[in-house]
């Protein structure tokens, strides 16, 4: 029975075998992890959405801020980056 290789053995050989040429000290200098996109603010109040971008914005919005402007009209606006309080 082979032998089990961890991930970064079999992540060698496929490297090898696609003929890159980083060796293991310039793949160990880049950053590791998930990078993750910038969470989503409210302009109105700086509220900070947890969730998946803009997930929670209609309920916030029309909780909030419906007397600003109604959602059907703030959420293109929010979505498209082009929405400035006043």
């Amino acid at each position: 029975m082979p032998e089990k290789q961890s991930q970064l053995e079999r992540f060698k050989e496929a490297a090898l075998e696609l003929g890159a040429d980083d060796d293991e000290a310039r793949f160990n200098e880049r950053p590791r992890g998930i990078v993750t996109p910038a969470k989503k603010v409210c302009p109105e109040c700086d509220h900070v959405f947890q969730g998946n971008g803009w997930d929670g914005i209609d309920a916030h919005w029309r909780s909030k801020h419906e007397d600003v402007m109604p959602y059907e009209e703030a959420w293109p606006l929010l979505r498209s980056g082009k929405y400035t309080n006043s």
